[in-house]
């Protein structure tokens, strides 16, 4: 019996460093649809390699990005993915069984997340679970600012679970970490400040974010298990949420004048 066609979107911007081993991971699907917002690097000539279909299409924010991608796509199944992750052989093997099986109407796979150089068990990092592989038409991405995921349109639609994890190259470098913590928070940031939702207490905000958010991660979450990497991971996380704070608290300062 012949599989149903599956489909890969992905969206890029300058991902030379990812995009080939991407490629290389879903070369078995039956398409291939990347949406490029302007890369400037190499990512388009590898993309050509593998007989992609490319797209350019300004950038509208990443949710409604991979809309697009995924509406442009032909095939009976999508699978939505990052440039800077990679599906196993084992993973593959397993979403092809799925699409034959028809048991379900998307399927929800766990993500390994490298940090640094070591895959995370704790903390918050796994299973961190993503509905990525669905029917044509059968989900789509919840327009968030930040942290898009996909949302199934018709709640009586089947959902299952994959076993095998999907692997997310996401912080290779504390550079990239710094540059993508400031990046992200300033997004965050501008979301609450559009939706009215300054905090009313701001300093307070300020001074419980950092102990909190590790707390969090490092002993309830049990980030402690990932060794020294856990450690780092649970500090820089509440920096990010300290500094998520900080920047709220300009912003109230800034209207208020106080």
């Amino acid at each position: 019996m012949t599989r149903p066609s599956v489909s890969v979107a992905i969206i890029t911007f300058n991902e030379e460093p990812n995009i080939r081993r991407c490629l290389e991971s879903v070369k078995w699907a039956d398409e291939i649809v990347v949406v490029d917002s302007g890369s400037t690097d190499s990512t388009l000539e590898i993309c050509k390699e593998y007989n992609c279909r490319v797209f350019n299409h300004i950038w509208e924010g990443y949710a409604r990005q991979k809309n697009f991608a995924i509406s442009q796509t032909k095939g009976e199944w999508i699978l939505s993915l990052d440039a800077d992750e990679e599906v196993t052989a084992e993973l593959a093997q397993e979403i092809q069984s799925a699409v034959s099986a028809g048991r379900a109407d998307a399927y929800f796979m766990p993500r390994m997340n490298l940090f640094l150089g070591k895959w995370m068990r704790h903390g918050g990092w796994y299973p961190d679970e993503q509905l990525r592989l669905f029917k044509n038409g059968s989900a789509e991405f919840k327009l968030v600012p930040l942290h898009e995921h996909a949302v199934l349109r018709d709640q009586s639609a089947r959902a299952s679970h994959l076993s095998n994890p999907l692997r997310h190259y996401t912080y290779p470098t504390i550079r990239d970490y710094i540059e993508r913590m400031d990046r992200y928070t300033e997004i965050e940031v501008a979301a609450i400040i559009r939706q009215g939702r300054l905090p009313k207490r701001p300093m307070l905000s300020v001074l419980t974010a950092f102990p909190f958010k590790f707390a969090e991660t490092y002993v309830y979450k049990s980030g402690w298990l990932d060794g020294m990497h856990g450690f780092i991971a649970a500090m820089l996380g509440a920096t990010r949420v300290f500094i998520r704070q900080v920047k709220l608290w300009e912003a109230c300062v800034s209207e208020h004048g106080k």
